[in-house]
């Protein structure tokens, strides 16, 4: 069994099993590496199953990995005695089996057995090798050369392009909302490029910032357009006296500028009643024009509405003239036919002796025409049939050309692909034969592997002589008891003749009788002791595959795992508690 172990762990390690040096045998496998060992197996057979190698601090999970391992295990093919106990409370002996079972699966042309490392240290030294090489190929370039990764920090390659926007704004006349809404364009759709969305939004930001000044202004004007114009020049007088405070309680934030600018301008100048009146009768005629453009609006909906009012009427004025149009063609042929049935009713009897000879005629003609046909038509049958036999042979046997020509040819491509890996892999091999040490001596390894096999032959030859002595023996009693019968028939049959006459006879009769009894009772015991020696080792057999099941180990792991579920249930159950309240 020990050779058969390190087998095991030799070909999980090289599908990438993280196995420590000091296991050597399958009893140093824990849960974790059973469940680890086995999905790698299963993910090597059947690619894409998307089991975790990691095992689950859950409990019913674990018993839900450990029932799709078994599952797994048996649409595979294993027939054994399989389930989530086999690889959660795990024996050696059932493992052995298993892990057996997978190796024989493993695919035997896969790149992964031979390319794979032996252990993770490896794995990564390869890495680093293969990322030192890579870098030492590429020329070495200053950091604002580079175009990939986190040293480019030069300029941006994007220049800061910026576009004049329009963005709506809140509390505002229904006018102007109307206007947005209707007519104003979504601020991407106002970009010429993608690229001008961020640099354009900052503009627009900044600019916001810095219109203060800007906003009073259009106060102003607004006030003044909902005022009379004989109060403009003081509500203007009160807006710029607000102004100045707000001047006033942003000094400090002014200040600088106060001292490089003259005296004359830290206050602004007030506009005159004459420009105020200019501005007022500005508003009024755009009042105006607001108003006349709105009616024309309602004009032109007006119209438009008019407009698919008339052309569904039209659509539907020419869907009932073509309908009548057809109903006239149809009416106009069923005119026709009604004429010429008409002038046939004018000489009613002579054109009945008309058609009648006329079908007439045509009838003979056509018994004629039968005949003929019949008369060409019979080997013309013949030589279709014929010809069809023939063309299907032909068709049958070239079909079967070509069903071959397929096979080869694709038996072809299988050579081919399966010389190509044959090639691949034998490159491989000798480039892993080249880098392994010189010093390795092979002559141990295949010197056991004789010694194993010449034992197993061993093994089996005295199990086949076993088997034939068994089978002498065993003819030997079918002989035996075969002539004791017809001996036995033989001396009953003279006893019983004297017996009749003679005492002595009868009393040899009565004896002959109770020895073969009692020799039949012997028989009968010791085939029974045999059977329960038979029985005696066959249980001593399953008390040693118990006892090297480790009951008592895992039936206080499976108590560990019933307390922790208990636990993980108690927890759910108050939480669910807590949700319903």
């Amino acid at each position: 069994m020990e050779e058969i172990d390190n087998i095991i762990i030799h070909s999980l390690r090289q599908i990438g099993c993280d196995i420590e040096e000091n296991v050597t045998n399958l009893s140093g496998f824990n849960t974790e590496l059973v469940v680890e060992a086995t999905v790698r197996c299963l993910e090597a057979i059947r690619p894409g199953l998307g089991l975790s190698t990691v095992l689950p601090v859950n409990m019913a999970a674990r018993f839900r990995l450990g029932a799709t391992l078994a599952q797994t295990c048996t649409e595979l093919g294993y027939r054994g005695d399989i389930g989530y106990q086999t690889f959660l409370y795990n024996s050696e002996a059932d493992l052995r089996r298993v892990f057996m079972f997978l190796i024989e699966k493993l695919p035997k042309e896969s790149e992964k057995t031979v390319n794979e490392s032996i252990s993770k240290v490896a794995l990564l030294e390869k890495s680093v090798a293969s990322a030192i090489s890579q870098g030492l190929s590429v020329p070495w370039l200053p950091y604002y050369c580079h175009k990939k990764g986190f040293r480019n920090r030069g300029r941006a390659s994007v220049p800061y392009a910026s576009v004049n926007i329009q963005v709506p704004i809140a509390n505002v006349e229904d006018d102007y909302k109307d206007y947005c809404m209707r007519y104003l364009q979504s601020v991407p759709e106002q970009m010429q490029d993608i690229s001008c969305f961020l640099p354009s939004m900052i503009s627009h930001n900044a600019r916001a910032l810095n219109a203060s000044s800007i906003d009073i202004m259009e106060r102003i004007n607004w006030l003044n357009s909902q005022q009379p114009e004989k109060t403009a020049y003081s509500n203007a007088h009160n807006i710029v006296k607000e102004f100045s405070k707000f001047s006033s309680e942003n000094k400090t934030q002014t200040s600088t500028e106060s001292q490089m600018k003259p005296e004359s301008m830290m206050h602004p100048v007030l506009p005159d009643e004459e420009t105020l009146r200019n501005e007022a009768k500005q508003e009024v005629e755009t009042e105006k024009m607001k108003t006349e453009c709105e009616n024309i609006r309602i004009n032109i909906e007006e119209l438009q509405n008019e407009i698919k009012k008339l052309t569904t009427r039209l659509a539907q004025a020419t869907i009932t003239n073509q309908n009548e149009e057809k109903e006239l063609k149809i009416s106009e042929e069923q005119k026709k036919i009604k004429a010429k049935a008409y002038e046939l009713l004018q000489d009613g009897p002579e054109n009945i002796k008309k058609l009648e000879s006329a079908i007439e005629a045509s009838t003979s003609k056509l018994i004629n025409l039968a005949n003929q046909w019949e008369k060409h038509r019979v080997p013309l049958i013949m030589k279709y049939r014929q010809e069809r036999e023939k063309h299907s042979t032909k068709a049958n046997a070239s079909q079967k050309k070509l069903d071959e020509i397929k096979l080869l040819k694709e038996r072809e491509k299988e050579l081919q692909e399966e010389c190509r890996n044959k090639d691949q892999q034998y490159s491989q091999l000798v480039a892993e034969v080249q880098k392994l040490p010189k010093e390795v001596n092979r002559s141990a390894y295949t010197q056991r592997i004789l010694e194993i096999i010449n034992n197993v032959r061993k093994q089996r030859d005295e199990i086949s002589k076993v088997l034939a002595d068994t089978r002498e023996i065993q003819k030997e009693i079918n002989t035996l008891t075969g002539r004791l019968e017809r001996s036995f028939t033989v001396v009953d049959e003279l006893i019983f003749r004297d017996a009749r006459t003679n005492e002595a006879s009868r009393k040899a009769y009565k004896l002959l009788a109770t020895l073969h009894s009692d020799c039949n009772e012997l028989v009968s015991l010791v085939e029974e002791t045999g059977a329960t020696i038979r029985e005696i080792r066959d249980l001593e057999e399953q008390i040693d595959s118990e006892s090297a099941k480790n009951v008592g180990a895992n039936l206080e792991r499976i108590t560990a795992d019933l307390k922790q579920m208990k636990q993980e249930t108690a927890a759910l159950t108050a939480q669910l508690q807590t949700k319903a309240s």
